[in-house]
């Protein structure tokens, strides 16, 4: 009973697809880093207004 047990999941594992091989790692460090841009490209606009406003 173990080794049928062991023998159906390196069957089920060996069908499926990981996750290096569909590059879906890749498409997620691309979101987090055009989130993170997006986010301290906005803290940078938003440090410059207040500045101005500081200075008038």
């Amino acid at each position: 009973m173990k080794y049928f047990i062991i023998n159906q999941v390196q069957q089920h594992s060996s069908q499926m697809p990981s996750a290096e091989s569909t590059d879906k790692y890749l498409v997620v460090v691309a979101v987090i880093a055009v989130l993170f841009i997006g986010i301290v490209g906005y803290l940078v606009s938003l440090d410059l207004k207040l500045k101005k406003i500081e200075n008038q």
